[in-house]
């Protein structure tokens, strides 16, 4: 088996568990190539080759594992995730066991599942159109302000910089979003303007009930104008039916489709998993890539 493990080792607290995985995944006759991206070292490069190799591990935060996603898209490669970052939220969406052994093992077995990907879209400062691919959650408002917020701190302090950031914003800043969406247009005021391709975050909860990662849609949810303490019914619901099937998202409106516009006014910032985008436009777009990545599974994960 050959197998290329590209690594970021400024990842998070995990970043060291790469190794290990390394010594519990080769047997005798496998060659395994290590490329560690960052210092001139691009996704791009490091995947270049990636459909000479039987299997690519992708290690690192949301941010990493976005990126060099992005990358591997349509290659068709078995591709496992291993969670090295703070917070790994697709990870915990794929659903994988978390054993470095079992990870391993799964590895070897190369059974996967075709999932989708979200393409996002923007204009820059400049008005040149620029995108990115995402795994997880693209938006503007309040969670490009937690982001933001949370950055200088989060490998320090892991998640509990997220909840300090978000503790540190009671009154978000409100803006109206015009959302163009498969032929038809919504105008809704809010606080956060949601583009999720996957939607379970820490602790179990479902951000959107009916978001799928394999559906080959987006789903778009927008935050009323609130502030945070007015939040407390929706973090409540949260908190008591995690998959939101029985209380479902108070303050939410949802909207699904396969292609989105939104111009936000006034802007209120932008990111994509947990990545900041430095535009202050207002005006984005995403589509969904349909089973663009072949990701490896175990018999836990609930893609099986």
């Amino acid at each position: 088996m050959r197998c290329l493990i590209i690594h970021n080792l400024a990842s998070g607290p995990r970043s060291d568990e790469i190794f290990a995985f390394e010594h519990a995944l080769v047997r005798a006759g496998d060659e395994v190539v290590m490329r560690f991206i960052g210092g001139g070292t691009e996704p791009a490069d490091a995947t270049a080759d990636a459909r000479s190799f039987d299997r690519v591990v992708v290690s690192g935060g949301d941010g990493t594992i976005s990126n060099v996603l992005d990358c591997l898209r349509d290659t068709h490669v078995p591709t496992l995730v291993f969670p090295s970052g703070t917070a790994n939220l697709f990870f915990n969406n794929i659903g994988n066991g978390t054993e470095i052994a079992a990870l391993a093992a799964a590895c070897r077995a190369g059974r996967t599942a075709k999932v989708d990907m979200g393409e996002l879209f923007w204009k820059n400062d400049s008005g040149a159109i620029e995108r990115h691919g995402f795994t997880i959650i693209a938006g503007s408002g309040f969670d490009a302000t937690i982001m933001e917020k949370a950055a200088p701190a989060k490998k320090d302090m892991g998640e509990v910089a997220y909840f300090l950031s978000a503790l540190s914003t009671l009154e978000p800043d409100v803006a109206h979003f015009t959302i163009e969406h498969d032929g038809k247009v919504d105008e809704l005021d809010g606080i956060s303007c949601m583009l999720g391709n996957t939607a379970v975050i820490q602790n179990g909860i479902n951000l959107f009930p009916d978001c799928r990662m394999n559906d080959g849609l987006l789903d778009i949810a927008v935050i009323e104008p609130v502030g945070l303490v007015q939040l407390l019914p929706t973090a409540l619901a949260a908190v008591i039916d995690p998959a939101g099937k029985g209380l479902g998202r108070p303050q939410f409106k949802m909207i699904q489709a396969r292609e989105v516009k939104v111009t936000c006014t006034p802007s209120l910032g932008m990111q994509f998993d947990g990545e900041l985008i430095s535009s202050n436009t207002g005006v984005f777009g995403a589509r969904v890539l349909p089973q663009c990545l072949d990701i490896i599974i175990d018999e836990y994960s609930p893609l099986a």
